[in-house]
Formats: C-alpha cells, sequence, structure tokens
C-alpha cells in the first residue's frame, strides 16, 4: 500500500511540475507577443478583461488561468491558444499528425 501512496505523490509531483512548466511557457509567450505589439500591460489588462496583477503573474508563469482567460489572450495577440502553450524551441505540435500517418 505504501508503494501506491508513493507512486500517486510522484504522479502528483509530475502533474504539478507539468502544469507549472506549461504557465511558465505560457508567461514568457505572452510576455514576447505583447512586447512585439507593442501593447503596455496596462492597456493588455484592459482589452483581455484581467487585472494588472494577475496579468503580472500570468506573465511571470506563476498563475494558473482559466481556459476562457487563455483563448481572451490569444485573441488579443491575433494568435491561438496553441501558441501560447508551445515553447518556441519545440516542433509545432501540427507537424504530430502527418508523422503518425506516415507511420501507418
Amino acid at each position: 500500500m505504501a508503494n501506491n501512496v508513493g507512486q500517486t505523490a510522484s504522479a502528483s509531483h509530475a502533474a504539478l511540475d507539468s502544469r507549472n512548466e506549461a504557465s511558465v511557457i505560457l508567461g514568457r509567450n505572452v510576455t514576447r507577443l505583447r512586447k512585439q505589439a507593442k501593447i503596455t500591460k496596462q492597456k493588455f489588462a484592459l482589452m483581455v478583461d484581467v487585472g494588472r496583477p494577475f496579468l503580472n503573474r500570468i506573465e511571470n508563469g506563476t498563475a494558473d488561468p482559466r481556459l476562457s482567460v487563455i483563448l481572451r489572450l490569444a485573441e488579443a495577440l491575433e494568435t491561438t491558444p496553441q501558441e501560447l502553450l508551445t515553447d518556441p524551441g519545440e516542433a509545432p505540435v501540427q507537424n504530430a499528425p502527418k508523422r503518425h500517418a506516415r507511420l501507418i
């Protein structure tokens, strides 16, 4: 039984690490795209209907925004939620189905 508890704790930590990593990636992408668009934090917070402190937490990677907020961020930055949640150094996810199709 102790082994199962340890496995559950490890799975919980892995899920938390993954969520934290996604928050950091989201924050970096939002910051980069907002700056490229030359939008101030104050104006951007108004555009996406969030408070400036929450926008700061998003950009710092410490917030865990709801999907509705991620959708508004993407719309305001004229991008997709997928782009906001993908590390720029990774291959685009859209290519994955093509690779799998070739394997079949």
